[in-house]
Formats: structure tokens, C-alpha cells, sequence
């Protein structure tokens, strides 16, 4: 990964996914805060190839947490509802996945998928109104986990997110 050029994009291809495009300052976030695996597959715009993210020069991955290979795999009932400690951490199961927002209007859920998540804020994709959204976590009033009928392998896939957040009066404001 070439840091001389500050305008090269990249995306990232994990688990049939592909990330949408982002500078080296969010790829680098994005890989220390684990969003990015070390086996995902990292390509620079205008490249053909792809390259694992493990072998890029300049991207940190957290460590691994400890874990005991000994003991049997314990089978708890609160595991398909896990706890989160932080919202960054609920929202991040949730990362490229569509999420629903009020960000216009109070009374009024859009459709958006879930881009990134940071240290003081979240990331967003509004395509019905072809907007990028970054929204501070202090704009959060709740986040509600909706169950869904159908049973996935991971909690994402078996929930759905529903975000409702002060309502930003930047999206009715008039271009000069």
C-alpha cells in the first residue's frame, strides 16, 4: 500500500461482501478496530488484483482474543443474545448490513446500510436519497435489535437494526 499517494482508495472483499471505497486513514481505522480480518481481500482503485489484508505493509490488526482450545464448547442459552458493551460495539455486528434510521424526519425510517463504525461516530449510506450520513453516537436516542423469523448463524442474520436518532435538519436545508 503506496501512503504517498493521500487520494488512493481502497475496498475491502470479506465473506462475499465488498466494502464500499475508502481513503488509507479509514481502511487503517477500520483494520485496527477489527472491522477489517487479516484474510479479507484489500484492492487499490484503478488495480485488478486483490491482496490478502494480512500481507499490505502499514495495517495493524488487533490481537486475538485469549481463548482455552482445552475446554469443551459451552452451550449457553443467552449466546444467539450476546450483550454489548458499547453502542460502537452492537453497531459493528451490524457493519454493511441495512439498518433503518430516522435521520430526516422523527417519524420516518429510511432504509440505509451500515458503512462504518468509529470511535465518535457512525457511518452511513442513504441510497434513496444518495447520501453519505456521518452521525455522531451522541445523536442516538435508542437502538432497538429486532429479532427476525428467520434463524441465521450469527446474530446479524437472525436480527435486524432499528436507529432512531435526533433528526438532522441538514438534509431539509437549501443549496446556495
Amino acid at each position: 500500500m503506496s501512503e504517498t499517494t493521500e487520494t488512493a482508495r481502497y475496498r475491502i472483499r470479506h465473506n462475499g461482501q465488498i466494502s464500499p471505497w475508502m481513503n488509507v486513514d479509514q481502511l487503517k481505522q477500520a483494520t485496527m478496530l477489527g472491522q477489517v480480518p487479516p484474510d479479507a481481500m484489500v484492492q487499490q482503485a484503478g488495480q485488478a488484483e486483490w491482496h490478502q489484508a494480512a500481507g499490505i505493509k502499514g495495517l495493524e490488526f488487533p490481537a486475538p482474543a485469549d481463548s482455552v482450545d482445552d475446554a469443551p464448547p459451552v452451550k449457553d442459552p443467552v449466546e444467539h443474545h450476546p450483550r454489548f458493551k458499547t453502542l460502537r460495539e452492537l453497531l459493528t455486528n451490524f457493519l454493511h448490513c441495512p439498518v433503518s434510521i430516522n435521520l430526516v424526519e422523527a417519524n420516518q425510517f429510511d432504509q440505509a446500510e451500515l458503512l462504518l463504525c468509529c470511535e465518535d461516530h457512525f457511518e452511513i449510506n442513504l441510497p434513496t436519497r444518495k447520501v453519505r450520513a456521518f452521525v455522531p453516537y451522541t445523536r442516538i436516542k435508542a437502538i432497538a435489535s429486532i429479532e427476525l423469523e428467520e434463524q441465521g448463524n450469527k446474530y446479524r442474520d437472525s436480527h435486524t437494526v432499528r436507529i432512531e436518532v435526533e433528526p438532522c435538519t441538514v438534509f431539509t436545508a437549501t443549496g446556495d
